[in-house]
């Protein structure tokens, strides 16, 4: 089954679900008695005659009246939206980009890019406070987070798309410009590459704020799930559904948590580069290894770490689709629960990519687990690889802890600060199969990704 985070399928594909929404301005009210009530009515009509300023002013005062009136909350934020001009067909215009490739948004000025992110910004910081005030029981219910929630995750998603655009100008194929038609020639697996160390959190907050969105309201991704998680095809009811998108949601947000360290922020980027199958195949966390780890919560080479340089999540990966859906369902919901694999193999892309260093490519030992049962896996608590049987990692010994930071300083070394001598004697791993020609080449690959 294909795992393929698409940012511009989803935008689509939600901008042509989503119902009663924020970019939807026919919304109606139940008019009651009382002086909140008959402010929010005035704050409707002026909607309707699309005087936002004055529609925002009696929303307003509605909610000073009553500060529980969820209908007053709900006109202020579509209010709010209308003001700060996000135009969802110039988004969508922007976001299709016909089939290819390309990055969405890539072709939007700086300016428009500065004035929509500042626009989305600025609606989603007071979506937060609406949110708030309803999941802790302080409105009245009428209108609730669900009625927003489809729009509050399309805003992240562009959020999402312009933080990416920001990494642009700083790779080198996005520099380059096509002579016929005059546009960048980066795509997006280049503009997610080209966060490989990178130093701002802000694109790992706008992910972890999206999917604990979806978390708390995963109907609202019913429509696309069947992209992100497998099993999902394999639950007949709806409730089975959203238990399991809501799983698959919270796994995510809980991978893209900011880290405590640049190391532990790179490894979750890494993550979700795997996810969307544009990792470069190449050795992410300094053990000479490339794409020697699988997305299964489990330790794929021996080394300690888990999930720590993952391979693309790609149609060659066969899961265990009616487990992952029972321990969904039971709310078992670690990465370890939800991508539980059955058997993996090399797609195209793979098949001249020599994982362990051995000289050869697409050999079983390569792709094939010690135990290929997963039962036997776990009974035996061993997830390696073949290739890894005869790997030995830190023969030195050293705290487990020193030996990550070690093994990070390695990854992002392109001086050859590290000598192959002292990596094959202190890291061990793949790099006891390198020869001094494989090392040079590594370097110069190294100093194209981190040379700043």
């Amino acid at each position: 089954m294909k795992i393929k985070l698409s940012i511009c399928f989803l935008c689509t594909l939600i901008l042509g679900i989503v119902g009663c929404n924020l970019f939807n301005p026919t919304g109606s009210a139940n008019i009651d008695s009382g002086d909140a009530n008959a402010l929010t009515y005035e704050g409707y009509q002026k909607f309707r005659a699309n005087d936002y300023s004055e529609a925002a002013y009696y929303f307003s005062k509605a909610i000073e009246a009553d500060s529980s009136h969820s209908e007053a909350w709900y006109g202020l934020a579509k209010a709010k939206l209308n003001l700060q001009e996000i135009n969802s067909f110039e988004l969508l215009k922007y976001v299709n980009t016909e089939g290819s490739n390309s990055m969405p948004i890539s072709k939007m000025s700086d300016g428009t890019a500065a004035k929509y992110q500042y626009s989305i910004d600025t609606i989603l910081d007071f979506m937060k406070v609406f949110i708030t005030l309803d999941t802790t029981g302080q409105l009245d219910g009428v209108v609730s987070y669900k009625n927003i929630s489809d729009s509050y995750m399309i805003l992240q998603l562009f959020k999402t798309m312009l933080v990416l655009r920001k990494v642009m100008p700083d790779i080198p194929a996005c520099a380059s410009v096509n002579a016929v038609t005059g546009e960048a020639e980066c795509n997006l697996g280049d503009i997610l590459n080209g966060l490989h160390g990178n130093k701002s959190t802000e694109t790992l907050e706008t992910l972890h704020e999206f999917f604990s969105t979806c978390a708390k309201q995963p109907e609202s991704m019913g429509a696309v799930a069947g992209q992100l998680l497998p099993g999902f095809g394999s639950l007949l009811s709806e409730e089975g559904k959203n238990v399991t998108m809501g799983a698959s949601c919270d796994a995510m947000s809980s991978i893209t948590q900011i880290g405590n360290t640049p190391a532990e922020n790179e490894k979750k980027l890494s993550t979700v580069i795997s996810f969307t199958g544009y990792s470069q195949s190449v050795d992410e966390d300094g053990d000479g290894c490339n794409d020697e780890e699988i997305i299964d919560g489990q330790d794929n080479d021996g080394d300690g770490e888990i999930d720590e340089d993952p391979r693309d999540q790609s149609d060659q990966f066969v899961y265990d689709e009616m487990t992952i859906a029972k321990n969904a369902i039971a709310h078992r919901q670690g990465t370890e629960n939800l991508m539980i694999i059955r058997s993996v193999g090399p797609n195209n892309k793979y098949r001249n990519v020599d994982i362990d260093m051995d000289g050869r490519t697409a050999n079983n030992e390569e792709w094939d687990f010690i135990y290929p049962e997963y039962r036997r896996r776990v009974e035996n608590g061993d997830h390696r690889f073949r290739f890894a049987a005869d790997l030995i990692f830190n023969p030195q010994g050293l705290p487990f802890e020193t030996f990550q930071e070690l093994k990070h300083s390695v990854a992002i070394d392109y001086e050859g600060k590290y000598s192959l001598q002292y990596r094959q004697e202190t890291i061990g791993g793949c790099w006891v199969r390198y020869s001094e020609s494989d090392f040079q080449r590594i370097l110069e690959a190294q100093k194209v990704r981190y040379q700043e």
